[in-house]
């Protein structure tokens, strides 16, 4: 029997050493943790009872077995995870203010090819997800992510999730214009997507969705979220009010509570409801990943 998974994802996952007690500059002690956009999503979702998958290349060292530990305790499915010998697995520095530095050149994840896609089942699955993190690492990891997506026939997601500083991130717009030709569904922040498109809330989601995507999500931070639907009409929700801790990994979450939502057929603004809830407990949360929901019992 074909096996069928909620979500498959490719992306980089990092050990993630992050400051308990003050900034980058001034902190004294460090929590390890492990941090990716698309193994974040998986756990996400993980947590709330889906089969989750996350391919990727981790080196052949401490940092990438603490991951396979942390991905597989969550529920996720790594069967698809190659150890690479030669490149290291890469590293994260950073605090809950926004200070962060990478140590990525040259990592095992940089070297993902399409071929690291062999034998999982993409065209199966109920929907994939890639980052632009991925598609500016490499030339490599950039033909992965276009060659994920000619492989589904599920629900095809992105997420821009511009980082200054990779590979590809002054061709961000060019690199990025293959992966929105062929999703289904672009899930991003207002701000990074306005770089590439110009404008905001409605004008900018219909340049997204003339991309290629037929439904645009549009994050905003203190001011909620947004989307256009695939019937072209527009939907606006308030943020959650929350007790921020560590922000990082709550555009993660919210991504999950969206995709868990109209997976489950719910509605687009049902699902900007869901995902809000989603992206506001990780915020209030220690740590790059989202915690249980509280309600999945409860839910089923």
């Amino acid at each position: 029997m074909t096996e069928r998974f909620d979500l498959i994802a490719l992306g980089e996952t990092m050990l993630s050493l992050v400051a308990v007690d003050g900034t980058l500059a001034d902190a004294e002690t460090f929590a390890a943790t492990i941090g990716g956009a698309e193994s974040n999503t998986c756990v996400a979702l993980a947590r709330r009872g889906a089969r989750t998958a996350w391919i990727s290349r981790l080196g052949a060292d401490e940092a990438g077995r603490r991951i396979r530990g942390a991905l597989a305790a969550a529920g996720v499915d790594l069967r698809w995870v190659h150890v690479d010998p030669d490149r290291p697995t890469g590293l994260m520095l950073r605090d809950t203010e926004g200070g962060v530095r990478y140590w990525r050149a040259g990592s095992a994840a940089s070297a993902l090819e399409p071929a690291d896609l062999e034998g999982a089942p993409v065209a199966e699955a109920r929907a994939v997800l890639v980052t632009g993190i991925t598609a500016m690492l490499g030339p490599g990891p950039h033909r992965a992510a276009v060659a994920l997506l000619d492989l589904a026939q599920g629900l095809r997601v992105i997420d821009p999730n511009l980082r200054p500083g990779l590979w590809g991130s002054a061709r961000a717009a060019e690199l990025l214009e293959p992966l929105l030709a062929r999703c289904d569904v672009v899930l991003g922040g207002e701000d990074e997507l306005a770089t590439l498109f110009g404008g905001s809330g409605p004008a900018l989601a219909e340049r997204c969705a003339a991309a290629g995507a037929g439904e645009v999500v549009l994050t905003r931070g203190a001011d909620g979220a947004a989307a256009l639907d695939p019937d072209g009409a527009w939907h606006e929700r308030a943020a959650a009010p929350i007790d921020e801790r560590d922000p990082v990994g709550a555009g993660d979450a919210f991504n999950a509570g969206y995709l868990e939502a109209r997976l489950a057929g719910a509605a687009v603004p049902d699902a900007l409801e869901l995902a809000i809830a989603a992206g506001a407990r990780a915020a209030e949360t220690f740590g790059d990943t989202d915690p249980p929901d509280p309600n999945q019992e409860e839910r089923g």
